[in-house]
């Protein structure tokens, strides 16, 4: 065999030339040429893309978390009005009650904030949760909400998370402030404001 380099002759089975230093032959990872032949591939590279991408896509893509609901009782009580009615302006401090009857902690729980207004009419409703403040009905159309109470609630216990609610119509209305299950229909506690 000659050195591909220097083109001295050279013993068959040697990794370097004793001329030159050079390596010799492929340069390849052991580790990874084992695995090439344990699993008879002619490339490795394919299917480690193939990994890769689904690894990405993995962790990129929406995660599907149900919470369980079912061993939890809602309601929404008023805990101070602060009506401009000279303004049209009705805002409301509310409190979301959820008490957990089941036997364990339950926390992250994705709800749906909604409003409707009757009858029809333009409308301007904003929501505060956590010191964000976001429309969920304007000029008169309904705007979900989804927001995520967080930190457990554990078994047998009630937890209370503050709300806010701001109303800009004219009466006479009926604002039906409403929570639902992520994505569901059924109502799990509503509030009515009228004036």
């Amino acid at each position: 065999m000659f050195c591909r380099y220097c083109g001295a002759h050279i013993p068959d089975d040697s990794l370097f030339c004793a001329k030159c230093g050079k390596r010799l032959g492929p340069r390849e990872h052991p580790r990874l040429a084992k695995i090439v032949k344990t699993l008879h591939l002619k490339t490795p590279y394919p299917y480690f893309l193939i990994l890769i991408s689904l690894f990405v896509g993995w962790a990129i893509g929406p995660r599907q978390t149900r919470a369980d609901y079912s061993h939890l009782k809602w309601r929404i009580e008023l805990d101070r009005k602060m009506d401009v009615r000279d303004e049209n302006l009705y805002q409301q401090a509310l409190s979301l009650v959820v008490e957990n009857t089941g036997t364990g902690a339950v926390q992250e729980i994705p709800v749906d904030l909604t409003a409707k207004i009757e009858p029809p009419k333009p409308a301007e409703v904003m929501a505060a949760f956590l010191g964000r403040r976001l429309l969920i009905m304007q000029r008169g159309h309904a705007l979900p909400l989804t927001i995520l109470l967080t930190g457990p609630v554990q078994a047998a216990e009630k937890k209370r998370y503050f709300l806010e609610g701001s109303i800009q119509a004219t009466p006479p209305f009926k604002v039906t402030y409403e929570i639902r299950e992520e994505g569901q229909r059924p109502i799990l506690a509503s509030y009515v404001v009228e004036e």
